[in-house]
């Protein structure tokens, strides 16, 4: 519960300076993972007392693979040259650290999927072709949707 808080919070702010500013700040950025690195590591303490070594040391591995989803878009942003900003994959990449990988990949694709009906309705428009949007507003979207039951 604590983590899914922190994780709307942060995409509320986010989203906010998002759409003001085109960015996401990186204190924001910062203190959302601090948020959650207390957060995991308080839940990492609870259950190697409670349960052992073996299973704190396999929730430590759910937790890395959470980080993949934000990793794969830190790359994608780097090789198209922030075409998805950096700050958008760090969010991704702490939401997965955050709520794991199965609810962080649906969160992305729900983004992308409203994202790409924007874009659309952009084109339809006629409005110009390279025009940038901020990509914030659609990972609370998938987030709200996803906290809401309609997702993994």
């Amino acid at each position: 519960m604590y983590q899914s808080i922190i994780t709307g919070a942060a995409f509320v702010i986010c989203t906010i300076t998002d759409i003001r500013h085109r960015k996401v700040y990186k204190r924001t950025a910062v203190l959302y993972f601090l948020l959650v690195a207390v957060g995991q590591a308080a839940g990492l303490v609870f259950e190697f007392i409670e349960k052992g070594a073996k299973q704190a040391g396999m929730s430590v591995a759910v937790l890395a693979a959470g980080l993949i989803p934000g990793i794969v878009c830190f790359v994608v942003s780097w090789i198209s040259r922030q075409e998805l900003g950096y700050g958008d994959s760090i969010l991704i990449m702490i939401c997965g650290f955050s709520l794991g990988f199965w609810p962080c990949m649906w969160i992305l694709f729900t983004a992308l999927f409203w994202s790409a009906i924007w874009a659309l309705i952009l084109l339809c428009r006629r409005l110009e072709r390279r025009r940038e949007f901020p990509f914030v507003p659609f990972l609370l979207i998938g987030y709200v949707i996803q906290s809401a039951g309609g997702g993994g």
